[in-house]
């Protein structure tokens, strides 16, 4: 029977959803999906209005600079047929890589690029694509750079992405001028590598569920550098999702940065600690590849 209501533990009416038993599962229209309740990080919501940006690019400065909230993490896969980059700015889809060893930077380069530009092609139906960068991340936490990002952020301000697309292009000794009718969304692909990704997964924030001024600019200093980028600010009404052991046979794409109206513009994400998950359960490794895609 379908159930439109959350009931709590004391039996209070919430909305939209049923909780069934903490950590463990809700009730989605008739769909029973995977819900984990769990922690992540925002930033503070002093930065709404405060002039001047925020600067993370260490342990501490994100800690005095985001606030954790208690969130329920919902498992997508029910809904994964569903999905859409250019709705939900997330899907998931299935690719075997041929790369043997994500720790060899040319094998990656050589074998992986190839493959995700293809993989992009198909999933966005982009006419171009151009990978700028990757980071493996595994549990080498003596890097802040690549080690998990333990905070919701976007990968680039939202406030000018065809200006960004184009000093990109340009960066690649391309014409901007034949790229002036072309229209560009910014991606990243996300993989697990060596076993399933349990242990520190990611969410996601579906991005029908974000408000338009729940986005902020603030400065990412790591890699000794001062690049402005973009976060979350805490509204009750986000949705995050993520998919549960996520196998290395699996690709998530995320959306960045779009300049079409009318499509989603950003799906804010971040690594988790799942409380349901064993201790002795290895720690993810992952692959990002950050992409450009170019739409005529």
């Amino acid at each position: 029977m379908p159930v439109s209501g959350l009931i709590d533990e004391d039996g209070a009416y919430c909305s939209l959803v049923r909780y069934v038993s903490r950590a463990k599962a809700i009730v989605i229209g008739s769909e029973m999906t995977l819900t984990v309740e769990a922690e992540v990080r925002y930033l503070n919501d002093e930065w709404r209005h405060r002039a001047g940006l925020a600067s993370i690019g260490s342990g501490e400065s994100r800690r005095a600079n985001t606030r954790k909230h208690n969130v329920f993490i919902r498992d997508a896969r029910a809904k994964r047929d569903e999905l859409s980059l250019d709705v939900n700015g997330f899907t998931l889809v299935d690719h075997v890589s041929a790369v043997p060893n994500f720790g060899d930077e040319d094998s990656v380069r050589s074998v992986y690029y190839a493959e995700i530009e293809r993989l992009t092609r198909d999933v966005s139906g982009a006419n171009e694509v151009f990978i700028t960068n990757h980071v493996v991340r595994t549990e080498d936490k003596s890097n802040f750079n690549s080690a998990y990002a333990r905070f919701l952020h976007c990968d680039y301000s939202l406030k000018d992405p065809r200006s960004a697309s184009l000093k990109t292009l340009e960066s690649r000794h391309l014409d901007p001028a034949d790229y002036e009718t072309a229209d560009f969304a910014w991606y990243n692909s996300w993989q697990p590598f060596d076993h399933e990704a349990r242990n520190n997964p990611l969410a996601v924030i579906d991005a029908t569920t974000l408000a338009e001024n729940d986005i902020v600019d603030y400065y990412y200093t790591g890699n000794n550098a001062s690049n402005k980028s973009s976060m979350p600010l805490f509204n009750p009404r986000h949705e995050l999702w993520y998919f549960n052991r996520m196998r290395t046979d699996e690709v998530l794409f995320i959306k960045q940065l779009d300049t079409r109206d009318g499509y989603a513009q950003a799906c804010p994400h971040t690594s988790f600690d799942d409380p349901n998950v064993p201790q002795d359960v290895p720690p993810r490794r992952s692959v990002e590849v950050r992409l450009l895609a170019v739409f005529r």
